[in-house]
């Protein structure tokens, strides 16, 4: 198994006490759906993991703004991933895209969220260019991304994004390895069915090494097939969606 998500209604879930973000429930709010036969069939009763290149790439740009610079909350900052993030990229702290970024979280901070949940809706292509993945929409969600694609897609291109995304590889595969023997259906399930009134048809829990702190949830789908797609609080607890098994810390 891998770890993915998707999303039409949506609750967040917040798991530390202090929080600069709102919690709650909305619906369809950021992310609608257009499921293939070939993604229902695929996903069914399925848990999934990845580090989302198109989310990595927006807690990037999350680090760089001045939210991320202050933030005490949601960065995993006492990583040397995130030395490294804020090494590679530090020429790039000016970029129009991080300044866009800023703008969106001094209005409201709960942008974040927004942010997140719609990029979970976009791809990367062999093109190097974002675009949306077949199986979902993002015309629902307030922030609009037709605003941002020039500008992320600069930044990817100057910053030489993919390439530090690509030499991270082993990293990312290292926090989701090993988990196609623990994940379970149940398990994940157990994790959330407090804010959720039935089990989804399909769980996808969303990593970075770059976040800690919280768990937010995005519900996407319709009657017939909906998945919950898991944000986890930080590296070394996804595997908690999965098992209560204590497990070493995969941040660094």
């Amino acid at each position: 198994m891998k770890f993915m998500y998707k999303a039409p209604l949506v609750c967040a879930l917040m798991m530390s006490a202090a929080s600069m973000l709102s919690t709650g429930c909305k619906t369809y709010d950021d992310v609608a759906t257009r499921y293939t036969s070939k993604h229902i069939k695929t996903h069914t009763n399925h848990v999934t993991a990845e580090v989302a290149e198109a989310n990595e790439l927006g807690f990037v740009l999350f680090a760089l703004t001045d939210a991320g610079a202050n933030d005490k909350e949601f960065l995993n900052k006492n990583s040397s991933y995130y030395n490294e993030v804020t090494q590679h990229f530090a020429a790039f702290k000016d970029h129009k895209a991080v300044k866009m970024f800023n703008e969106e979280l001094k209005k409201d901070i709960t942008n974040f969220d927004r942010f997140r949940n719609g990029l979970y809706a976009y791809r990367i292509n062999e093109r190097n260019n974002l675009v949306l993945k077949t199986d979902y929409r993002i015309d629902l969600n307030r922030i609009d991304f037709r605003r941002y694609m020039s500008a992320m897609q600069d930044f990817m291109q100057k910053s030489n994004f993919r390439d530090f995304y690509a030499k991270h590889q082993a990293q990312y595969s290292k926090l989701v390895n090993g988990q196609d023997d623990m994940l379970t259906m149940n398990a994940a399930w157990a994790k959330i069915s407090k804010q959720y009134k039935k089990p989804f048809k399909s769980y996808q829990v969303v990593i970075s090494p770059l976040m800690k702190g919280e768990a937010r949830t995005l519900a996407i789908g319709g009657d017939s097939y909906n998945e919950c797609i898991i944000f986890a609080e930080s590296p070394s607890k996804a595997l908690m969606y999965s098992a209560n098994k204590p497990v070493e810390d995969l941040g660094n």
